[in-house]
């Protein structure tokens, strides 16, 4: 990873493409919360992985954030299905 590459000053933040994948909706609101405090306007929620997945087969983002351990399918198994996919 080129730690340059990640520096916010590379990117538009109002046009990045967030998700934020957690079952705590407690948790979600907060890292929500954070990141439109960042700037970022384009954020999308889901409560599991499941959701998370029929989203992003249909819709590139730029940036998953997720919770490790949810019910049905949990942050281990997004991020598999993440990196094994060619459109993210």
């Amino acid at each position: 990873i080129n730690h340059s590459e990640l520096s916010l000053e590379n990117y538009d933040i109002e046009t990045l493409k967030v998700i934020v994948v957690d079952d705590s909706k407690l948790a979600r609101k907060a890292i929500s919360k954070v990141l439109r405090n960042l700037g970022i306007e384009c954020l999308t929620e889901f409560e599991d992985g499941s959701h998370a997945i029929a989203y992003l087969t249909e819709n590139p983002v730029d940036l998953v954030v997720t919770d490790y351990n949810m019910p049905e399918v949990d942050g281990v198994a997004l991020t598999k299905f993440i990196r094994q996919s060619e459109k993210h």
